[in-house]
Order: structure tokens, then sequence, then C-alpha cells
């Protein structure tokens, strides 16, 4: 295709040789960092220029989250929203001329990035440094540049579906009207695929310097190649669809694993951690509940540190009058600086629906598990979304007040109260790592990261076995989750009752001190322990036509003793004892006079005899033997016969249910030792591990800006635009039916005759 003079502006903004055109507002303004050497070898000179790319990928950071957020179906976008926000909400923001405009349709800012990077990498000396010891002075700004060059035009693909590819800096006319190639998402991916592989896995630059200008570890302005590359692969995988990107799947897979166990430039391995938002044993013991409690690891915002979950962040201005701001702040906030104004965007009622329909299953202070149903709330309660998971009420408040004499709800959204943008965090890898491993055929090993977390101990026990031929075994083998660093809450099920071959219950063998755990099953973020709910356990089966239902149905409950008409034990025959006479073998049934008495003993008194008539009476004791004690165990051998008589009746019932139990554990057994060699079974299985990772990344990545994206690799690797972007969104909005058709998924761009767009 051909450049016009606009798109020479755009590759040329604000970047190489002070190139102008005729379009002034088409000009970077104040990037104090950019110069443009024609040959750059200095580290001075590459410092500055990698700083200078930094800050325009600032022009583009609110607009990321945007375009991925706003078009989706978490989020509504208010009455008092800005004309340009509304129209992306609704699928009518397209350019389409010279008079038209939105803001958040600008191509160029993408492009500027883009040149900027094209002309670092054409003019940076690769040879500076000491090439007998194989040391390059810019290699590790040569491979971030790549690698912001790569995310760049992922983004920009995602924005636009088909973009010129262009690699080599715009500086002049006859560039701006060569031919390029118009390349859709997977040929980008394909491209930076290949373009990553020689900076794969390399050290960052080293800008601790700076680290007084800015209010973040130096280190999360960077863009780790494995994770770009993960990206990569994963959308490659979902263009090519069910059936055929599998294998790109597993490229995906490993390379978000290398990123968790990369420990260049002093990174340590990345964990989950134990943040969670929960409510106290306290509360789920006394069934008091009315907020709920928030908790953080040991945090530190050292990037690369054991408790640090941030990976890559844009840092944006601290002030709107001082270039690049954080918009979001005020676009998700209810701010009150010279006058209030309402927040833009807020939650919509499909998140809150979504999160209300979660399960929260958690230990009580007895280490009993409590399920916390509806019944327990208040309607306030349930205005402020505490039931279902609590990632809901602990991301989104609102509080009333009075301003100028009117009552307003202001509006917290807390991921939006930070000067910076977040581009990568680790819960982020962590279920994309789950997405691209289910797509790979391993939905088992994907939903331990929902369950349980990642250890050595949870893939033996919960995932190998399941997986048993050797390609399967050795790719699974590929990620090595060291039990002595990856410590899990719950690492293993025991299993009940193992004397028929399969399981019946699920019982989580927990660590008895959590202070060592940095691995929670993300779903546990919010809703309990997800390794206690029934939705996550591994007994959870997915439907399949050839699981034993009939068999199932049939086998009923296990009988209760309770259930039967036993005897009470109160009912149970007592006898009290009496005591043998002391003359009773000397005299056999004689009672004895008193004359008698006497003469047999010579320390006769008249109370002595009283005392023996009293306490070892004859008659008394030859009633107890003749009366007594026949009616007592008259008694007891009906109240044992009516034991044994239910005793017949529930063994009978017991033995029935044992001969169901074990007929549909036998069927249960030849369709479970099949099941995953059953193409079926895991297509099935896939599908419910899908809903729940998408769930899952609704519920923990909401206002981050990957919803609309995280449906349109479903709508891609399903070839169901319907079910994963037109149904959902639809929820929110009726315009969402125009995306039945692919090509408006995407933005257009077509003003000044560029031809940027699907």
């Amino acid at each position: 295709m051909k450049l016009n003079k606009f798109f020479l502006s755009l590759m040329m903004a604000g970047s190489v040789l002070g190139v102008t055109t005729s379009c002034e507002d088409m000009l970077d303004k104040g990037n104090e960092y950019v110069v443009y050497p024609s040959d750059i070898s200095s580290p001075a000179d590459t410092a500055t220029y990698v700083l200078g790319i930094l800050n325009k990928v600032q022009a583009i950071a609110v607009r990321n989250n945007l375009l991925g957020e706003v078009r989706a179906d978490l989020v509504k976008v208010n009455s008092n929203a800005h004309i340009d926000l509304k129209n992306l909400s609704e699928f009518t923001a397209d350019v389409t001329g010279e008079d038209d405009k939105n803001m958040y349709n600008l191509p160029r800012d993408y492009y500027a990035v883009i040149n900027n990077c094209n002309y670092y990498l054409a003019h940076v000396n690769e040879k500076a440094g000491n090439a007998n010891r194989n040391e390059y002075y810019f290699a590790n700004e040569i491979a971030q540049v790549h690698s912001i060059r790569a995310w760049v035009y992922l983004q920009l693909v995602l924005a636009y579906g088909k973009v010129p590819l262009v690699t080599e800096p715009i500086v002049t006319q006859n560039q701006s009207e060569m031919d390029y190639p118009l390349c859709g998402i997977q040929e980008i991916c394909d491209y930076f695929i290949d373009d990553l592989k020689p900076y794969y896995g390399h050290e960052y630059p080293d800008y601790g310097n700076i680290a007084d200008k800015i209010t973040i570890d130096p280190q999360m302005m960077f863009f780790p190649t494995q994770l770009v590359t993960a990206d990569l692969y994963l959308y490659k995988a979902a263009c090519m669809g069910k059936g055929s990107g599998e294998e790109a799947a597993k490229q995906a897979a490993k390379s978000y694993y290398d990123y968790i166990v990369w420990d260049l430039n002093g990174k340590s391995n990345l964990f989950t951690l134990t943040d969670r938002s929960y409510w106290s044993t306290s509360a789920l013991t006394n069934n008091q509940f009315h907020m709920g409690s928030s908790s953080t690891s040991t945090y530190s915002s050292a990037w690369g540190s054991k408790y640090c979950s941030d990976i890559t962040k844009i840092p944006m201005d601290s002030a709107a009058a001082e270039g690049y701001y954080n918009e979001l702040r005020n676009l998700y906030n209810t701010t009150i600086v010279t006058d209030l104004k309402e927040a833009s965007i807020s939650p919509s009622d499909q998140l809150k629906e979504l999160s209300q329909a979660q399960t929260y299953v958690d230990y009580d202070m007895y280490k009993d598990t409590i399920e916390v149903t509806k019944d327990k709330f208040s309607d306030d309660d349930l205005k402020h979304g505490y039931y279902g998971d609590l990632r809901y009420s602990q991301n989104f408040f609102t509080t009333a007040t009075k301003y100028n004499s009117k009552e307003y709800d202001v509006q917290s959204i807390s991921k939006h109260n930070s000067q910076h943008i977040s581009i990568y965090r680790a819960s982020q890898v962590y279920l994309r790592l789950a997405e691209a491993l289910n797509y790979a055929g391993y939905p088992r090993f994907a939903r331990q990261i929902l369950t349980m977390g990642l250890s050595n101990i949870v893939i033996e026990s919960e995932v190998l076995p399941f997986y048993t031929s050797d390609e399967d075994q050795a790719f699974i083998k590929y990620f090595d989750f060291n039990s002595n660093a990856f410590v899990a809450y719950a690492e293993r099920y025991t299993t009940v009752p193992d004397e028929f071959g399969v399981t019946a219950a699920y019982v989580p063998v927990i660590r008895s001190s959590a202070s060592e755990v940095n691995m929670l099953g993300i779903h546990s973020r919010g809703s309990g322990l997800a390794f206690l709910n029934k939705n996550y356990i591994p007994l959870a089966t997915v439907d399949s036509t050839a699981f034993p239902y009939a068999e199932a149905s049939l086998v009923g409950k296990m009988p209760d003793k309770a259930d039967y008409n036993y005897p009470s034990e109160k009912d149970k025959p007592t006898i009290v004892t009496v005591k043998k006479p002391s003359t009773w073998d000397e005299y056999g049934n004689v009672v004895v006079d008193e004359d008698t008495y006497k003469e047999l003993n010579s320390w006769y008194t008249k109370n002595r005899y009283n005392n023996y008539v009293k306490n070892d009476s004859v008659a008394k004791y030859n009633t107890y033997l003749t009366v007594t004690v026949p009616e007592y165990e008259a008694a007891l051998e009906a109240y044992n016969a009516k034991i044994a008589e239910v005793d017949e009746v529930y063994n009978a019932d017991v033995a029935a249910y044992e001969a169901r139990q074990n007929t549909f554990f036998d069927a249960y057994r030849v369709w479970y030792n099949a099941a995953y060699s059953n193409k079926s079974f895991i297509d099935n299985e896939q599908l419910t591990v899908d809903q729940a990772i998408l769930d899952e990344q609704a519920l923990e990545l909401c206002y981050e800006g990957n919803r609309y994206y995280d449906l349109m690799r479903r709508a891609l690797w399903f070839n169901d635009a319907d079910k994963y972007m037109v149904q959902p969104i639809s929820k929110r909005t009726s315009s969402a039916s125009k995306l039945a058709d692919k090509k408006n998924w995407f933005l257009h761009w077509t003003g000044q005759n560029s031809q940027i767009g699907y």
C-alpha cells in the first residue's frame, strides 16, 4: 500500500532528524529525553534514546486500558463521559474523514513509538564493546527496543485488525510512498516472534541512576521479552484456532513459564503470593458478614523481589499539566479538585452478577469448612457487593457525600489510584499461562492455577498421572516449579475411598503453618479457598456423553443410622444389684431369727441384728434373684431383639447401597480410565476450564484493560463471535450486535486517506 504524507507524519511524529510536516498537531511536544543523532554510539546517547522511546509509550498507556475495557462487558460508560469515550464504548469511534476526530483513535501515537524504535535499531552501533569478550555495550538496550516495538505492534494490530508493517525508519517522502505489507494479527505475531528470538531472555538495561526522577523501580519500565513472546504465541494460537493452534499454545505456555523462573537481573521467581480479600474466621464462625477483610503479603516495590507481583508499569507524570498524565484516575474515580467531577466509568451489572455468582468457601476457626450463602447477608450488604467474590467490594466502593448542597455518590476504584499504569503483573501472567495450557490440551494442569497454585508436588499429584503419553509427560516436566521455592497452602488431596479404585471424595492436605506459603490458586484471591470449592476440586466432572450418569443417579445417599427406628439408649433396661447376704451360703433361703442370730454371734447387739435385717436380708436378696433379675434379662433380650430387627433392615439397605455404588464405580472406572484418551472428554473439559479461566480473568483483572481482548481470543480460538463477543457485550449495549461481523471488532481509521484498519 502507498503511505501518503499523513502516514509519513505518523511514522515521524516527534521522532527523527527534526523532520516536520504541515500537520502541526501531529508532532509530539515537549519530549525532553529524545535527541536524534545520526549515529548512536555512546552510552549516554543510547540511554537517552531508549528513555525517549519509553516517553513515547506514555502516549498510548491510557488508551491501551480503555480500548481493552470500555468496549467489553465489565464496565459501563456513564452519561457524563466525554463523547469520544461514549463512542468508543458503542463501537462508533471510527475516523472516516478529514473532519472526523476521536481522541482514542489515533494510530499516529503507536507509529511514533515504532518509528523511534526503528530509527534506534537502524542507527545504534551494535558492535560497540569488546568483541573478544563477547561484550557489547548496547545489547541490553537493543533487546529491549525490539521487545517494546513488538509489544506496541501487537497493541496496534489488536486495535485496528490490519496494519502496515514498517520496520525501517521513515524519514523521507520517498520512503513514505513505498509499498509496505498490510498485516493482520497472526502475521504480526509471526513476524515479531522471529524478530525477538535472538533477544529472548536478555537482561534489562541498568538505569538505576534515574530512580530519583520516577516513583517506581526503573526496571519496571521494561517489557520482558519472554512475556511479549508469550503474548504473541497466545494470539497466534487464538488466530489459528482450536485444532490448529495447539503447538503455538504450548510455546506460549513455555514462554510464560520462562519468565516466572527467569533469574537474570537479580529477579526472584514470580509467585502468586497470598494476597486475598476474605471473610475472617470470626465472621465465618459467628455468621457476621458486614464487610470483608483484605490481606497483602509482605510487600516490596522492588522489581523482581520475591514479594513483588508487579512486572511492567508505564510511568506517568504526576499532574495533568506536566505531560503524559494518567487520566484513568479521573475516569474511574470521582474527583474533587476545583470542582466535583463524577466518574466516567463504573462497573457494569454483569461484573457484579458474575461476582455474586461465585461460591465463597473457607475454614472457620475450628477448621470446619464453611460455605457462605446469600441468606446470611442484608439487602445493604448485597448492594455493596459483599456476597460472592470479595474482590468486587474491595476494588470498588461508593460513599455518599454532599457537595454544593447536592448529594453525590463518590466512586472509588482502588486499582486506579496509582500514578502509573500497569501492563504486566503476576496474576495476569499465571492466568494467561492457564489459558495457554488449556488451549494446548492440558485442562487439568490449567485448572490447578485456579485451584491450588503450582508446585512440583501439585503437578506430580494432580497433573502428571492423567497425561501418560511420552509427549505429554515431556511437555509437563518442562514446567519445573521447585517445591522448595514454590510453596502452596494445599498441594495434594487424599482420596476416599481408595478401595474402590476411584475417588468418591477429596480432602485437601494443608500445611500446618501458612507462614512459608507463597502460592494460592488465583480463585482464592476473592472466593475463599478454591481447593475446598466443589466446582474447582477434581471431583467436579465435566459433561461427557460417556459418563455413567444412569448408574450415578441410582446410587443415592449412604444410609444413615440416625434415620432408622432404633430404640433410644435411655430406654435400655437397667438393674440395681443387690448385695448377697453374709449368711446366704451357710443357711440358704432361711431367714435367721433374732435368737438364732444371738446364738451364732457372740458380739450380738440389738442394733447389729436390726442392721442385719435391713442390709443383709435374705428375703430381699431372694426377691432380687427370683424376680428382679429375670425381669431385667427379659427386657434386655427384647431391647436387643429390637436392635437386631432394625440392624437387619439397615444392613440390607447398606448392602444395597454398596452394590449400587460398586456398579457405578465399575462404570466410572471404565469411563475415567479412558477419559484422557477420549477427545470428546478433553473437548468438554477444556470448555469447562476455559470458562472458569475467563471468569477468573474478569474477577481478577477487571478495570485493567484486558477484557475485550480476553473475549476476542476466545472468539478466535473457538470461531464463535456470537458466544464470546456479541452475547456478553450485548448485556451492556445493543450496539454489540455489529460484532457478529469480525471487521467491527476493530477501530477503523481512514481519515486523511490512510488505509489503516481491517
